[in-house]
């Protein structure tokens, strides 16, 4: 996974901005009309959440962030991987 290599926080954040700026690129009106709407509602959860995460890096608290994240997933059962 690209996450494993990238080490530094700036290289976290240059990814992320990366990845929110291919996200708001993509066009949907390529898909099928039936499916427009709910890509549109990931994409917009996916950019969502990438930035909670630059945020959540910026604050420089993404290791205990990620163990509180482990916790709660545990503790509902969910798997981790």
């Amino acid at each position: 996974m690209i996450l494993d290599k990238l080490l530094e926080r700036k290289d976290l954040e240059i990814y992320i901005d990366m990845r929110i700026k291919r996200l708001l690129s993509m066009k949907v009106t390529i898909f099928p009309q039936k499916q427009r709407g709910k890509i549109a509602e990931r994409i917009k959860g996916r950019v969502a959440e990438l930035r909670e995460l630059k945020k959540v890096i910026k604050q420089a608290k993404l290791k205990d962030m990620s163990k509180l994240y482990w916790r709660k997933a545990a503790e509902n059962g969910e798997k981790i991987e």
